[in-house]
């Protein structure tokens, strides 16, 4: 689909969003969130397209050298959060680090201990609804998101200058 395709289709959600409302209340509040979750998705992907099938994400730089290195989730004690994993590729970091996780963060004294920054870039990118859950509750989780498409560790990004 084009980004015109996607805005038109957003519109055609929304449309049905307040359709839904105007016959039946709040009676169809499922259907009705379902249709806006879905206009903001294809609203989402009609902006990706319009900035050429790009997005803006976070990346790991030494100097102007983005390090292959990706954020992952993680759980420690029942808490999740996120951390970098250095690619095997990056020797040099691993050794002075001594393991290949890193903690995210641009406050992080590790990362700047090693020299490194964490800086917005702008990288191939799709959307879809995420999240998860059981019932009611878990559907409230959803969200339209966009995510990394193309090389998992970076090397198909363009820094933004801050």
């Amino acid at each position: 689909m084009t980004s015109k395709q996607h805005r038109e289709a957003a519109a055609i959600s929304l449309q049905r969003q307040h359709e839904s409302f105007a016959n039946s209340d709040t009676d169809g509040f499922v259907s009705q969130w379902a249709s806006g979750l879905n206009s903001e998705l294809h609203t989402l992907l009609a902006d990706i397209i319009d900035r050429g099938n790009r997005w803006e994400f976070c990346g790991l730089f030494q100097g102007q050298r983005r390090v292959k290195a990706k954020l992952i989730s993680t759980t420690f004690r029942h808490h999740r959060s996120s951390c970098w994993l250095l690619h095997d590729d990056e020797q040099d970091l691993i050794k002075r680090r001594g393991k290949k996780f890193l903690p995210c963060g641009k406050k992080s004294r590790i990362l700047k201990g090693l020299g490194l920054v964490e800086s917005r870039e702008l990288a191939p990118a799709w959307a879809s609804i995420t999240g998860g859950g059981t019932g009611l509750a878990g559907a409230t989780a959803c969200r339209p998101a966009a995510f990394r498409v193309g090389c998992e560790w970076g090397s198909d990004s363009t820094r933004i200058n801050d």
